[in-house]
């Protein structure tokens, strides 16, 4: 990365977060990272920026969360969110009780991702929470809305699932589902306009889609992720022609 793309970025990301601040009505918001905080991912010949502060990117890229499920398998795959936050929250135990733990991952804990084309910051961009909110589900216990912990219950890493969920798609590592996501949103196989945004489709596998769900805040021009889902594909079947 260099110094005029380094300065180019973070001057359309300190844009972009005041805007977020001020439609959010926040006192506060992290509005540009050192360098040493930018991951780049080179994409189908593409060059894209993940900006991120320091505990995103602890969770994500170094590990921690990949530690916790080795170390408390059983906290995954469970059902509730806060099984998840509990054991991260073993790993690093910056707070005393699972709520508060929550509470501060929810609160401008992200990844802002960014195209670099030729030197210049491309207006399309994509923020990536570790999740949006904990909600209460019809089970008793409670989700992931939004964000990458929504996202990672479709993925397992060695047969443990990363996340709430149940299914078993390994994947190396956490901060493979950066990469999903920017394939989704800037990339997708498949696209469908929604009324709030857009769906990107990216292959599973041969049986499924990965349907990303994204949503656009109008007022500043930046999308989240909603939700996603893991879709099967609809089987195309042949038809034979039949001559006379």
């Amino acid at each position: 990365m260099t110094e005029n793309d380094y300065h180019a970025a973070q001057e359309f990301l300190g844009k972009k977060s005041h805007g977020l601040m001020d439609h959010e009505d926040k006192p506060i918001a992290k509005t540009g990272f050192p360098v040493q905080n930018y991951t780049i991912y080179p994409i189908q010949g593409r060059i894209f920026y993940v900006a991120a502060p320091n505990v995103f990117t602890h969770i994500m890229m170094k590990n921690v969360l990949l530690e916790a499920v080795k170390k408390y398998p059983e906290r995954f795959g469970t059902g509730d969110a806060y099984d998840v936050v509990e054991a991260i929250r073993l790993i690093e135990p910056s707070f005393d009780t699972t709520q508060r733990h929550a509470q501060f991952l929810q609160n401008e804990q992200f990844g802002f991702i960014m195209e670099n084309n030729g030197g210049t910051i491309q207006d399309k961009v994509l923020r990536i929470d570790l999740f949006r909110e904990i909600k209460a589900n019809a089970g008793g216990k409670h989700d992931f809305v939004g964000g990458v912990l929504h996202a990672l219950k479709h993925f397992s890493y060695k047969g443990s699932n990363m996340a709430t969920g149940k299914d078993i798609n390994d994947i190396a590592d956490p901060e493979q589902i950066i990469g999903l996501a920017i394939k989704a949103f800037f990339i997708p196989e498949e696209t469908e306009q929604t009324a709030k945004g857009f769906i990107g489709r990216i292959s599973l596998d041969e049986n499924y889609w990965l349907k990303f769900s994204f949503y656009l805040e109008p007022v500043n021009a930046v999308h989240f992720i909603n939700t996603v889902h893991k879709e099967k594909k609809k089987k195309v079947v042949a038809v034979q022609a039949v001559s006379d």
